[in-house]
């Protein structure tokens, strides 16, 4: 609230005020998704009944690349409209009680911003670039000593350290100095469902939340270390633009210079007959 509004809000309304600046010359829709990644399992938090659901990857030109199959994607027009379907989700997500924290997170959470722009007035979609945002709350790696967990509880635990253990592998991977080493990103779904965002066309950025209490120092430090790693990794983003879109606006490129070259000449001879 005021000044005290988290990174989702701050991030939504700067997003859609950018996207009223441009109004006159774009044409820019924005979907929602929210999903959670608990115990190893995919689901849907805007449609309760899409649970287990699969990732897949199109490889196509112009495909969809990595992608959750069957998540319900919802039209947003403001930074209201998404942060209500972010407290719908979280009402949804699988949260427990543990001696550190009376609600702590099972899982991982995925908020996803689908971002669709084009030049208006395009009715082909020849300037159609689409780009996805994710935002991910990762739960917390535990040690059993400190959370007291047992059941489920613990299950749950060593579910999210395992997933975290597989991110870390990825992130080293990416970031090993020799090049040309594995990475294992099928080695959990959160790294496969981050795979273009971790190693691929993309900006990643790490926000680790730090404690000033003595006995989580050990977690602390090894967060830090984890966001050290994820610092090194280096990506060269490039416009998401369709392969098919791009040659077609590379050859009207070459044509519109073409046509100003060809008027240029004929300006010219214009000129020298008037002359001579």
């Amino acid at each position: 609230h005021g000044e005290q509004r988290g990174v989702i809000p701050l991030m939504c309304t700067e997003l859609f005020s950018q996207i009223e600046e441009r109004k006159d010359a774009k044409n820019i829709t924005v979907q929602c998704s929210v999903l959670e990644i608990y115990n190893e399992k995919v689901k849907d938090l805007l449609m309760p009944d899409n649970e287990d659901l699969q990732i897949r990857e199109d490889t196509a030109l112009g495909g969809r690349g990595i992608h959750v199959e069957g998540l319900f994607e919802s039209p947003v027009r403001s930074c209201g409209d998404v942060l209500a379907l972010i407290e719908k989700a979280q009402a949804r997500r699988a949260v427990g009680q543990t001696n550190m924290n009376e609600h702590s997170s099972r899982s991982h959470a995925v908020v996803t911003l689908k971002i669709a722009s084009c030049d208006c007035g395009d009715a082909e979609g020849i300037t159609l670039t689409v780009s996805k945002l994710h935002l991910i709350d990762l739960a917390g790696s535990e040690r059993q000593k400190a959370t007291g967990a047992t059941g489920d509880r613990l299950k749950e635990g060593a579910q999210i350290n395992l997933s975290l253990s597989a991110l870390g592998n990825v992130i080293a991977a990416l970031t090993d100095a020799k090049g040309g080493r594995h990475v294992p990103y099928r080695d959990s779904k959160l790294t496969r469902l981050l795979q273009d965002s971790l190693g691929g066309n993309s900006y990643t950025v790490m926000i680790c939340n730090v404690s000033p209490a003595k006995i989580n120092a050990e977690e602390i430090l090894s967060s830090l270390r984890f966001a050290e790693r994820a610092k090194k990794i280096q990506n060269k983003a490039a416009v998401n633009r369709d392969p098919k879109s791009e040659k077609i606006l590379e050859l009207m490129r070459e044509n519109q210079a073409l046509l100003a070259k060809v008027g240029r000449l004929e300006t010219h001879i214009s000129h020298l007959e008037q002359n001579y």
